[in-house]
């Protein structure tokens, strides 16, 4: 009678803080319930090795296991223990978010990034690669046509000038 058995996933056990930030002013028993319900990622050690289905957090640059919470404007992930530094629990007023600047962030969290999501950013990077390439190579030869009038200037110069006295 009253007691219920609750299943936990094994992502119960990372609700504790990992050490990553000097301290924290989330309650942990408010932390541990936003993970329990899957409102939040759990804290799962950050790696300074990148390794096959690990995400990279933007802001402290480690990677982890699980998935990471998702930013619900931009969709840009962060760890937890980034997340409860940048939110605190009773904010003043609403913040920003720290990657698009939209206002009341909030994040959420959807588990591990499927093959096809991985293949996607994949090919956006890949996207954004070429993009920077071929717009450097345009700036060079903007550069190269630039130098070349202004060569031709400076030799119209010579040209035009009258010789020097003797």
């Amino acid at each position: 009678m009253g007691n219920k058995f609750v299943k936990r996933g094994p992502e119960s056990a990372f609700t504790k803080a990992t050490g990553l930030y000097p301290k924290c002013e989330w309650d942990d028993k408010t932390v541990k319930k936003l993970i329990n319900k899957k409102k939040i990622a759990p804290r799962y050690p950050g790696r300074e090795e990148q390794g096959p289905d690990l995400d990279e957090c933007p802001i402290c640059f480690l990677w982890y296991p699980g998935g990471l919470n998702r930013s619900k404007c931009c969709r840009q992930s962060i760890c937890t223990e980034c997340f409860l530094q940048f939110k605190k629990p009773t904010p003043a007023r609403p913040i920003q978010c720290p990657f698009c600047n939209a206002q009341n962030y909030t994040v959420k969290f959807t588990g591990v990034k499927s093959k096809e999501e991985r293949e996607q950013i994949e090919q956006e990077e890949q996207l954004v690669i070429e993009a920077k390439m071929r717009i450097r190579k345009e700036e060079l030869l903007q550069q190269e046509q630039r130098e070349a009038e202004l060569a031709a200037e400076r030799e119209k110069r010579a040209k035009e000038a009258p010789p020097p006295p003797s």
